[in-house]
């Protein structure tokens, strides 16, 4: 895990990074000069339906003046800079990477790649913007800030809703997003719409591979408690699964233990956990306590949150972090150093997901040539990443069971998505057309079919 990989300052040679600085003007260069090469080439492109490329230079643009300003972090003296994250680099990489064999995919057949890379913009961002939108809906009490007076601090609210590239994205919130802002593109572009969405489906499943390792960077969406030391990670403090192991109570065994103590504890209240003690070693600090097999104890929080991620990375060890109580009595401190650096192993569900996409990706990739009608290969992805990731979340443990059920919101909606997948392979079936875009393979199969 490495959320953080670079420190970016807040200005090089007096001028500003992001806002009305160097990454706007490269981008202004850039917009230039795909502008340029628009005019020059508008009768070719226009024929080839290459719609005009001014909408998404000015919605990056602005992303870049506004909105990442915006949630820049600033201390007392201003602006502190902006840190390239581990998640937000490889979902960038994935971007990159998707536009990549989607253009290459696009040329072979006959598809203008000017075509793929402003629908992969549309995709982008109605991907990042419905991916977000999911997460926060689910972890609403994460997000909002509550004021003194009980109301929501918008202020303090937006900034950690929009600081997306330290992870929080729903891939199925994402497939919905990137889908409406696709389909915004084909419905404008008049293009033929399963034939496109079919040339980025690999593209898809790419970004998937990318952006499970920048969960794995980031420490989220992780496995559940793993008992084998070949397959079980830990992540360090602060980090998502170690904050969930905190909650549920267990990462006090180590330190109950340096008190000659063991307690079973339930899962966090607020700030405060009860226990009940299972075993008192004699001549201990717990003995010495007047404590006995089956008496209750209290751990409380002194530090929020926040806070005790800071200090264990300020390493700010001698800090107290815990109070040992028992019948309203504080029996011992228990420091910040006195907790464990690491989480409980778990498995390492973000690298089984990332090779779920890679291999998916493959898949698709490898069966274009062979599809026999528009939408076969999107029908595909929505057949097989849900049963995937239906199966996959049986070694996740960071989602609930929903609706009285043991499965969680994402199992549930894979199981719709399969059935739209079956359901959109029947109509392709059904339908008969030509391929919008047929290849020289797909052309040899046709004719061969037809004698």
């Amino acid at each position: 895990m490495q959320q953080t990989l670079i420190n970016l300052p807040h200005e090089i040679a007096g001028l500003s990074i992001f806002g009305f600085g160097w990454v706007l003007i490269c981008w202004a260069i850039f917009g230039g000069v795909w502008l340029t090469r628009f005019y020059m080439q508008s009768a070719q492109r226009k024929q080839e339906g290459v719609g005009h490329p001014l909408v998404p230079i000015l919605v990056i643009g602005m992303i870049i003046a506004f909105i990442i300003p915006f949630i820049e972090p600033q201390d007392s003296e201003g602006p502190t800079g902006i840190q390239i994250r581990g998640y937000g680099f490889f979902v960038l990489l994935g971007v990159a990477g998707g536009i990549l064999i989607a253009s290459i995919q696009a040329r072979r057949q006959g598809v203008h790649p000017d075509v793929v890379f402003t629908m992969t913009l549309f995709l982008f961002l109605g991907g990042v913007l419905g991916g977000r939108i999911w997460y926060v809906m689910q972890k609403w009490t994460e997000f909002a800030i509550i004021d003194r007076s009980g109301d929501i601090s918008w202020g303090d609210t937006l900034p950690k809703i929009l600081k997306f590239t330290e992870g929080g994205l729903v891939v199925y919130g994402a497939f919905v997003g990137g889908l409406i802002g696709c389909s915004i593109f084909l419905f404008r572009r008049k293009l033929p719409k399963l034939a496109t969405l079919d040339l980025i489906a690999p593209a898809l499943a790419l970004g998937m591979f990318f952006g499970r390792l920048g969960c794995f960077m980031n420490g989220c969406c992780y496995g559940g408690l793993c008992t084998d030391d070949l397959w079980g990670v830990q992540f360090p403090a602060g980090s998502p699964p170690y904050m969930r192991h905190l909650d549920q109570g267990l990462l006090f065994d180590q330190p109950l233990e340096q008190r000659g103590l063991e307690a079973d504890f339930d899962y966090r209240s607020n700030y405060l956990w009860k226990a009940q003690i299972t075993a008192v070693q004699p001549g201990s600090l717990g003995e010495a306590s007047g404590l006995r097999l089956g008496d209750t104890i209290n751990m409380e929080m002194r530090l929020v949150d926040g806070a005790f991620s800071e200090y264990f990375e300020k390493q700010l060890l001698g800090e107290t972090a815990f109070l040992l109580k028992t019948a309203g009595r504080v029996i011992d401190n228990l420091t910040v150093g006195d907790m464990p650096a690491r989480s409980l192993k778990v498995y390492p569900a973000q690298i089984y997901s990332s090779i779920n996409g890679g291999l998916l990706c493959l898949l698709l990739w490898a069966y274009f040539p062979y599809r026999k009608r528009d939408g076969q290969i999107l029908a595909l992805i929505f057949i097989f990443y849900p049963l995937s990731r239906f199966l996959l979340e049986w070694v996740r443990s960071d989602e609930l069971g929903q609706l009285g059920t043991q499965l969680t919101i994402s199992q549930l909606f894979s199981v719709l998505t399969m059935l739209f997948g079956i359901g959109l392979w029947a109509y392709t079936s059904i339908r008969k057309q030509p391929l919008a875009y047929p290849s020289k393979h797909s052309l040899e199969l046709a004719e061969a079919s037809d004698t």
